[in-house]
């Protein structure tokens, strides 16, 4: 079975175990999770995707980064139920830190001349991104990313057992080979310029 038809059957439980109507804004807020989370999956294909050996690939690039950045600008500003107030920090650090690191993808390749530097800025920054999205997706599922000081209240996850956040290069106990140490987080204020 693959990724996609393991996803739709997790999805298609969660709708059935969480049961309609018994709290309308979770409800609400996770079908609008579900629908960013597919935008995104699309949007990593269609990157994926790009020829590079096509003389427009940086626009292509671009224009799905811009989309990408509209996205997760989108779901920072989605009303987040009480229950994963902590979500609601993070999809603003997420939002800010794509709109940083799309801002300097755009200065890397509009500029007369390619600046390593600015390309080199921005993908700092879309990690910072993805790292929030990631742990966005453990409190939705329930986990606490370690080494983050977050409250969590929820007893329950939204999203079931946590297959979304699971890879198979992951330890049992659901931490990543490789994993970033908390060094990492040291470096918050920016890169430099």
């Amino acid at each position: 079975m693959n990724k996609w038809n393991k996803l739709i059957l997790c999805l298609f439980c969660i709708l059935f175990l969480t049961g309609c109507g018994e709290d309308e804004a979770l409800d609400t807020y996770q079908k609008e999770m579900e629908t960013f989370f597919e935008h995104i999956a699309e949007f990593d294909e269609n990157m994926n995707a790009i020829d590079v050996s096509q003389e427009d690939y940086v626009s292509q690039l671009l224009s799905y980064l811009d989309a990408l950045d509209a996205e997760v600008a989108w779901m920072a500003e989605l009303e987040v139920p009480e229950q994963f107030s902590a979500v609601d920090d993070l999809a603003d650090e997420a939002s800010e830190n794509m709109r940083q690191a799309v801002s300097y993808f755009h200065m890397a390749y509009e500029a007369e001349e390619f600046m390593p530097n600015y390309e080199e800025a921005a993908r700092e920054y879309y990690e910072r991104a993805n790292l929030r999205i990631q742990y966005i997706i453990m409190l939705l599922h329930g986990e606490i990313p370690e080494g983050e000081n977050i409250t969590y209240t929820e007893e329950d996850s939204i999203f079931g057992g946590g297959y979304l956040n699971k890879t198979d290069e992951e330890d049992e106990d659901g931490t990543e080979n490789g994993e970033a140490s908390d060094s990492e987080n040291s470096t918050e204020e920016g890169p430099q310029e």
